[in-house]
């Protein structure tokens, strides 16, 4: 359950995951939290002192690393008029990350540290905005000694579960 607290350390909340996949359970892991593996989710929750939504659009794929189940997860999350996007990894010291959508060219940041690398501000809207008319993502995580992780993601559901996020915010702000 390491993984479980390096998640919502990073991201500030638990984000939803689903214990659904054979793979997770195939390990003991429960991932009942968060959603189906590989689905993009949307979670938004307005805060009763401020009227303020707190939202975030995710999506996380587990893997064998030899005897240990690993996870990658990228979190998207608005950031007044802007996004900032999460990479977070259970695998250690990131070095750089990047991300591919379709055949585009990579965005790359070297906003990284333990388990963790960020998108910001104006590369998240760029992001956003190339997952809004994207099929296919491509991650990466430069690791700073041991190496690089790539994983595929889809794209499929990204456009519902961010309009879903918009209209909720939209909704608090009234």
């Amino acid at each position: 359950m390491r993984w479980i607290k390096i998640l919502t350390v990073f991201v500030g909340t638990l984000i939803g995951v689903s214990a659904q996949t054979a793979h997770a359970n195939q390990f003991g892991i429960d991932t009942s939290d968060f959603g189906p593996e590989g689905v993009w989710n949307n979670y938004c929750e307005i805060d009763r002192m401020t009227d303020m939504a707190s939202c975030r659009l995710y999506i996380y794929r587990l893997y064998e690393n030899g005897r240990e189940v690993e996870y990658v997860s990228l979190s998207v999350i608005p950031t007044g008029g802007s996004f900032a996007i999460f990479l977070s990894t259970s695998e250690g010291l990131i070095d750089s990350c990047s991300i591919r959508v379709d055949r585009q060219d990579k965005i790359d940041t070297r906003m990284a540290s333990i388990n963790m690398c960020v998108f910001a501000d104006v590369t998240g809207a760029q992001v956003v905005e190339q997952f809004r008319n994207g099929s296919a993502l491509l991650v990466r995580s430069n690791f700073l000694r041991a190496g690089r992780r790539d994983v595929d993601f889809t794209l499929s559901g990204f456009t519902r579960n961010f309009e879903e996020m918009q209209r909720a915010m939209h909704i608090a702000q009234r």
